[in-house]
């Protein structure tokens, strides 16, 4: 498919939206868990069940997105036989992280009974979270022809962003119940600080992608092409909403004192969420251009 035709569309953006914040809220609950599972359990419960609600729907777009569901189980035989392509090799990947999640929700219906076997499912959980994260990057790495998406860092700026939404939802979760708000505020300082560290990291990491991507025209073309609309999107998009104002609201709440406001949290959580989508947006649209 040549450069500027659009032959990724909504349903890939939908997957890869949806399981970059399951593997997000994966991570985040399972590190909870991991930290104190009993102070936790209410933000684990909810962040661990959101995660495998939002990876059954990842997986309910990627068998619409691979247009018949014969093609996804064709897609695993395809991995056990040959392994040729790099969907045989993420699909079972995808599949594992949704069936730790479901089954990690599950075990969180009753979490002291059964401590030692939520456990396991939560390291499962946890391990394949990551490469579920960076899925979607490497999807669109081995795409041929698209010359922006050619480098190894894209599929770590999909992690971050995961994460950097994940947190977001979280956050959500804390601030609009005022007893959690009162309980958690060491938490949501911490939380302050790893969003900071991560939008620094993601802003390097984009910065890593431009220089080291193998056509500098590309990024040229990117930068300075007013038509068809390629700069102005990508500066939109994702420089000011993907990274600009989550950046800004994070500096105002890490610099803020304790209590936080809310009113301050509220529109960092819901600038790392949007923020997240409109990376992903304008990365997605503009990989197509060149």
């Amino acid at each position: 498919m040549a450069a500027g035709q659009f032959s990724w569309d909504i349903p890939v953006l939908v997957e890869e939206y949806v399981f970059g914040l399951a593997a997000g809220l994966a991570i985040i609950g399972v590190l909870l868990s991991l930290r104190d599972w009993r102070r936790f359990s209410s933000l684990i419960r909810t962040s661990i069940t959101l995660s495998a609600v939002l990876a059954v729907v990842g997986l309910i777009t990627l068998v619409i997105e691979l247009g018949r569901p014969e093609r996804a189980a064709y897609a695993i035989v395809n991995l056990l036989l040959l392994g040729t392509s790099v969907m045989s090799r993420t699909v079972p990947v995808l599949m594992i992280f949704t069936g730790a999640a479901v089954l990690s929700a599950l075990f969180w219906i009753r979490p002291a009974s059964v401590v030692k076997i939520r456990r396991f499912f939560e390291v499962v959980l946890l391990l394949s979270a990551f490469p579920a994260g960076l899925q979607a990057g490497i999807l669109l790495m081995a795409a041929s022809k698209r010359l922006l998406w050619q480098t190894p860092i894209l599929p770590y700026l999909y992690l971050f962003t995961g994460i950097l939404a994940a947190i977001g939802i979280v956050g959500l979760l804390i601030i609009r119940n005022t007893k959690l708000y009162e309980e958690f505020t060491d938490l949501l300082v911490d939380m302050n600080t790893y969003t900071v560290v991560l939008l620094a990291v993601t802003g390097l990491a984009t910065i890593a992608h431009l220089v080291f991507v193998e056509s500098p025209a590309a990024v040229i073309n990117l930068l300075t092409n007013p038509f068809p609309l390629a700069a102005p999107t990508f500066y939109l998009g994702y420089i000011i909403v993907g990274l600009g104002l989550p950046a800004t609201h994070s500096y105002i709440a890490f610099a803020a004192r304790t209590p936080l406001s809310r009113n301050i949290l509220l529109r960092l959580y819901i600038s790392l969420i949007v923020g997240a989508l409109a990376l992903r947006v304008s990365m997605l649209y503009a990989g197509q251009l060149f």
